[in-house]
Protein backbone atom coordinates (compact mmCIF):
# COMPACT_ATOMS: atom_id res chain seq x y z
CA UNK A 1 0.00 0.00 0.00
CA UNK A 2 1.15 3.63 -0.82
CA UNK A 3 0.76 5.95 1.91
CA UNK A 4 -2.57 7.56 1.79
CA UNK A 5 -4.39 4.22 0.53
CA UNK A 6 -7.79 4.06 2.49
CA UNK A 7 -9.99 0.88 2.22
CA UNK A 8 -13.68 1.33 4.24
CA UNK A 9 -15.27 -2.07 5.39
CA UNK A 10 -18.84 -1.59 6.89
CA UNK A 11 -19.26 -4.88 7.95
CA UNK A 12 -17.97 -8.75 8.06
CA UNK A 13 -19.24 -9.37 4.53
CA UNK A 14 -17.24 -5.95 2.88
CA UNK A 15 -14.17 -7.77 4.96
CA UNK A 16 -14.15 -10.99 3.61
CA UNK A 17 -14.66 -9.33 0.05
CA UNK A 18 -11.88 -6.77 1.23
CA UNK A 19 -9.52 -8.81 2.64
CA UNK A 20 -7.60 -10.50 -0.81
CA UNK A 21 -7.30 -7.24 -1.61
CA UNK A 22 -5.56 -5.83 1.44
CA UNK A 23 -3.53 -9.34 1.63
CA UNK A 24 -2.30 -8.57 -1.74
CA UNK A 25 -1.18 -5.03 -1.46
CA UNK A 26 0.77 -5.81 1.66
CA UNK A 27 2.68 -8.26 -0.25
CA UNK A 28 3.53 -6.74 -2.92
CA UNK A 29 4.61 -3.38 -0.67
CA UNK A 30 8.70 -2.15 -1.02
CA UNK A 31 9.48 -3.24 2.34
CA UNK A 32 13.06 -1.19 1.46
CA UNK A 33 9.84 1.82 3.39
CA UNK A 34 8.07 0.35 6.78
CA UNK A 35 4.81 -0.54 6.09
CA UNK A 36 2.09 1.07 8.71
CA UNK A 37 -1.41 -0.59 9.05
CA UNK A 38 -3.28 1.58 10.43
CA UNK A 39 -6.96 0.53 11.80
CA UNK A 40 -9.03 3.39 12.68
CA UNK A 41 -13.11 4.10 12.65
CA UNK A 42 -14.33 6.13 9.79
CA UNK A 43 -15.69 9.35 10.01
CA UNK A 44 -17.50 10.83 6.82
CA UNK A 45 -16.14 13.80 4.73
CA UNK A 46 -17.90 17.22 4.95
CA UNK A 47 -21.00 16.94 3.00
CA UNK A 48 -21.73 18.96 -0.10
CA UNK A 49 -25.09 19.87 1.99
CA UNK A 50 -22.89 21.61 4.45
CA UNK A 51 -20.22 23.25 2.25
CA UNK A 52 -23.68 24.47 -0.51
CA UNK A 53 -25.15 25.77 3.09
CA UNK A 54 -21.71 27.72 4.08
CA UNK A 55 -21.80 29.28 1.03
CA UNK A 56 -25.33 31.07 1.15
CA UNK A 57 -24.37 31.95 4.59
CA UNK A 58 -21.04 33.85 3.01
CA UNK A 59 -23.56 35.43 0.29
CA UNK A 60 -26.02 36.29 3.14
CA UNK A 61 -23.91 38.14 5.36
CA UNK A 62 -22.09 39.53 2.28
CA UNK A 63 -25.80 41.10 0.95
CA UNK A 64 -25.70 42.67 4.84
CA UNK A 65 -22.07 43.93 5.59
CA UNK A 66 -21.30 44.67 1.89
CA UNK A 67 -23.41 48.26 2.25
CA UNK A 68 -20.72 49.25 4.94
CA UNK A 69 -17.88 47.51 3.99
CA UNK A 70 -17.50 47.55 -0.29
CA UNK A 71 -14.43 44.14 0.22
CA UNK A 72 -17.06 42.31 2.21
CA UNK A 73 -18.03 40.20 -1.27
CA UNK A 74 -19.04 36.74 -0.45
CA UNK A 75 -15.37 35.46 -1.02
CA UNK A 76 -14.07 38.14 1.95
CA UNK A 77 -16.62 37.06 4.04
CA UNK A 78 -15.83 33.07 3.85
CA UNK A 79 -12.05 34.30 4.17
CA UNK A 80 -12.72 36.21 7.00
CA UNK A 81 -14.98 33.88 8.65
CA UNK A 82 -12.30 31.21 7.99
CA UNK A 83 -9.56 32.66 9.45
CA UNK A 84 -11.44 34.29 12.71
CA UNK A 85 -12.25 30.67 12.82
CA UNK A 86 -10.10 27.87 11.72
CA UNK A 87 -7.06 30.49 11.85
CA UNK A 88 -3.78 30.37 9.88
CA UNK A 89 -0.70 28.26 9.08
CA UNK A 90 2.91 28.42 7.08
CA UNK A 91 3.48 26.66 4.07
CA UNK A 92 6.35 25.72 2.50
CA UNK A 93 7.03 25.08 -0.98
CA UNK A 94 10.77 23.93 -2.00
CA UNK A 95 12.77 26.99 -0.21
CA UNK A 96 10.07 29.26 -0.28
CA UNK A 97 7.28 30.23 3.10
CA UNK A 98 4.48 31.60 2.98
CA UNK A 99 2.99 32.89 6.16
CA UNK A 100 -0.47 33.61 7.43
CA UNK A 101 -2.39 31.07 4.67
CA UNK A 102 -6.06 30.52 6.16
CA UNK A 103 -6.72 26.89 6.88
CA UNK A 104 -8.72 25.16 4.32
CA UNK A 105 -12.43 23.80 5.70
CA UNK A 106 -12.56 21.11 7.52
CA UNK A 107 -13.14 18.07 6.27
CA UNK A 108 -15.19 16.24 8.25
CA UNK A 109 -18.91 16.78 9.27
CA UNK A 110 -18.33 16.83 12.95
CA UNK A 111 -15.40 19.57 12.33
CA UNK A 112 -17.22 21.76 9.87
CA UNK A 113 -20.58 21.55 12.09
CA UNK A 114 -18.40 22.94 14.71
CA UNK A 115 -17.42 25.63 12.18
CA UNK A 116 -20.51 26.19 10.99
CA UNK A 117 -21.59 26.89 14.85
CA UNK A 118 -19.48 29.33 15.32
CA UNK A 119 -19.94 31.21 12.06
CA UNK A 120 -24.19 30.77 13.04
CA UNK A 121 -22.66 32.34 16.43
CA UNK A 122 -20.72 34.93 15.16
CA UNK A 123 -23.28 36.38 12.81
CA UNK A 124 -26.30 36.29 15.13
CA UNK A 125 -24.09 38.56 17.66
CA UNK A 126 -24.17 40.87 14.79
CA UNK A 127 -28.04 40.55 13.96
CA UNK A 128 -27.85 38.46 10.94
CA UNK A 129 -30.08 35.66 10.90
CA UNK A 130 -28.71 33.12 8.90
CA UNK A 131 -30.83 30.74 6.53
CA UNK A 132 -31.17 27.87 8.78
CA UNK A 133 -33.27 24.70 5.76
CA UNK A 134 -35.33 22.23 7.64
CA UNK A 135 -33.55 19.69 5.62
CA UNK A 136 -29.98 20.18 5.40
CA UNK A 137 -27.14 17.95 6.62
CA UNK A 138 -26.05 21.04 9.11
CA UNK A 139 -29.87 21.08 10.49
CA UNK A 140 -29.38 16.97 11.27
CA UNK A 141 -26.33 17.22 12.59
CA UNK A 142 -27.92 19.85 15.26
CA UNK A 143 -30.68 17.65 15.75
CA UNK A 144 -28.81 14.33 16.32
CA UNK A 145 -26.62 16.70 18.90
CA UNK A 146 -29.89 18.54 21.01
CA UNK A 147 -31.11 14.79 21.80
Amino acid sequence: MSQGDHVRIDDKRALEAKLPFLLKRIESWDYSVPLIVKLDQYESPRSLGQNALFHVWCREMSEIFVKKVPNATEQGMKFMMKKMFLGTHSVSIGKETYSDQVMPLPKHKGDMCHFMDQVYAWAAEKDVLLSLPQYNEYTELKRKQDK
